[in-house]
């Protein structure tokens, strides 16, 4: 075959080659058809166009997109002697074994309701989310997040109990064998958990007295230690199991019992108690129990009660007026509102 020759199949195959003229082009003269042809529509200008084709028709013939729109039906409207929401409800609270009558917010917390408005400083807020059991409490036995309990769900013959109502008596010879065993154990460090860790341990020591490391690990699951206490948390709670089953126990700190603690006030007569707000709220209830520990030690102070936000004094009119309380208040660093 010789070189640069092309082979063909069909005869045919030289015409399709040959290029095609028009009757009004001369021979020889450039096929000008080629620069007049359409350009070529790309896939995007296809769709856009047949999606606002059929867009059109749709629309113009009632079926398609517009047909597939439907209109919301009508709400009923409320009856005409609807009143206003409930907004509070008076519940009875039975809190180590006192019964408490409070009316509370539908939307206030188990929580809220004991520091807030009962100042019940038994248990500590931790997260407010109902993840790190701070704020551990028992209701009926059972473990609970006083944080999201509502307490208008409440007064219903529940039982609350906290920590302070485990111990038996005052000073650390009344502390339940958890509390102490938590004490001397060293089971805590900042204290932001160790109620609600302690709780959850009493809880699980009144069904199980001899549990194994993993079964205190499950009942303690829901509280967290932030610390990072849990191996002198285990240690605590082992050793309270042997002192609740009657074992002698040795704990790694002594018993260090200080002077014996006071006696309650007698009543002053013709004592005045006002509730003040702090100026700016506490930041833990344990600066509250600090506070109110040095401010009954001073002359005419007959008693004090108080949550983060109020303080409520009591105090001999012989001896203090509201304006030396208040003045009181403000050296020591904690200024009430007017």
């Amino acid at each position: 075959m010789a070189e640069g020759k092309r082979f063909r199949l069909f005869p045919s195959d030289e015409a399709k080659d040959a290029p095609k003229e028009s009757p009004s082009m001369t021979p020889g003269e450039p096929n000008s058809r080629k620069s007049q042809q359409r350009p070529a529509m790309t896939r995007r200008d296809f769709l856009a166009k047949s999606n606002a084709g059929a867009l059109a028709v749709g629309v113009m013939t009632g079926t398609g997109f517009a047909s597939l729109v439907q209109a919301e039906p009508p709400q009923a409207a409320p009856p005409a002697d609807a009143g206003e929401p409930v907004k509070t409800r008076r519940v009875t609270l039975e809190i180590d074994g006192k019964r408490h009558e409070v009316s509370v917010d539908v939307r206030e917390s188990l929580w809220e309701t004991m520091n807030y408005q009962l100042g019940l400083s038994n248990s500590n807020l931790g997260c407010d989310r109902s993840q790190c059991g701070a704020c551990t409490v028992l209701m009926d036995g059972k473990p609970v997040n006083g944080c999201s309990l509502l307490s208008a769900r409440l007064g219903r013959g529940q039982k609350i109990l906290t920590v302070a109502g485990i111990a038996s008596g005052p000073g650390p010879a009344g502390l339940h064998p958890v509390q102490r065993a938590f004490w001397l154990e060293g089971g805590f460090q900042c204290g932001i958990c160790t109620r609600g860790l302690v709780m959850s341990s009493y809880a699980l020591l009144e069904k199980n007295k001899n549990p194994t490391n993993d079964d205190i690990k499950e009942a303690l699951a829901g509280n967290i230690c932030r610390c990072g206490e849990y191996a002198k948390i285990l240690t605590s709670v082992q050793k309270a199991a042997a002192e609740m089953r009657g074992e002698r126990v040795s704990y790694t700190a002594p018993l260090v019992v200080g002077e014996e603690p006071r006696a309650p006030a007698a009543p002053v007569e013709g004592a005045i108690s006002k509730q003040f707000e702090f100026a700016r709220p506490l930041g833990t209830i344990e600066q509250y129990d600090d506070l109110a520990m040095e401010l009954r030690d001073r002359p005419g102070i007959a008693g004090i009660s108080g949550t983060e936000r109020t303080i409520t004094p009591t105090w001999d009119p012989k001896v203090l007026d509201e304006a030396r309380v208040r003045q009181i208040l403000a050296d020591m660093g904690f200024a009430v509102k007017p």
